[in-house]
């Protein structure tokens, strides 16, 4: 009877213990690839936290590795269901070559954080990239003295002998409309505009557009954004 009594009480706190709600925490898109990017860039992707547990996420740090690239929030609280958008800004400096970055965010009952894992290439000359140069490779939107710069024009130049397809794989840049090109002929240029919509005209912001096109590397490159009051 002793031993039946023990059993029995073993299996209520298991089953008990099994039954506590628990945050969980997942980050869409984990890895992100910004390709060629210029020198002294803010390189701004964005993210979705998801909160897929049954308990709330409640986030208590979140560490970059360096104080070059910040990724602040807007709460850190996420009911279960719950998501919000977070962006992370990062300065890649001067130093040209490959960069890689992996922030860690940490949440109360999280075992581990949960890790992102950017990658890109710094480079010198971006507008001699290969297969396709943009230029300008930064869209500065300015607002000077009363005379505001609402719409950037860039220039796609395919320097090789293949048709190439553009496509964006970022996440939409919600205070400007994208109006680029999707088929970049043989060996020619073809213009896109990055435009700022008029209920952000009165907004300063920082942001980035990452591009790939279809060559047999998929190669990538990113363009920053940039809304400034001067």
């Amino acid at each position: 009877m002793m031993k039946n009594l023990v059993l029995s009480a073993c299996l209520v706190v298991t089953t008990a213990g099994s039954g506590l709600a628990q945050p969980g925490l997942e980050i869409r898109p984990k890895k992100f690839d910004f390709g060629s990017v210029a020198k002294n860039s803010t390189l701004v992707p964005q993210f979705w936290f998801v909160s897929t547990g049954t308990d709330t996420v409640r986030i208590s740090d979140i560490k970059t590795g360096c104080s070059c690239a910040t990724m602040p929030l807007e709460k850190r609280h996420l009911a279960p269901g719950d998501s919000m958008k977070v962006g992370l800004y990062w300065d890649v400096g001067r130093r040209v070559g490959g960069i890689a970055r992996g922030p860690g965010v940490f949440f109360e009952g999280g075992s581990e954080p949960v890790h992102l894992l950017l990658t890109g290439m710094v480079i010198s000359a971006p507008d001699a990239a290969k297969p396709v140069s943009i230029k300008p490779y930064k869209a500065e939107l300015a607002h000077i003295a009363g005379n505001s710069i609402d719409s950037v024009g860039l220039t796609f130049h395919n320097h090789s002998d293949e048709e190439l397809h553009l496509r964006v794989v970022s996440y939409p840049v919600n205070e400007c409309e994208l109006d680029f090109p999707t088929v970049l002929a043989p060996e020619s240029s073809t213009t896109g505009y990055i435009k700022i919509r008029p209920e952000f005209a009165d907004s300063e912001f920082k942001r980035s557009v990452t591009v790939e096109f279809s060559d047999e590397k998929r190669s990538r490159m990113t363009i920053p954004i940039r809304r400034k009051f001067y």
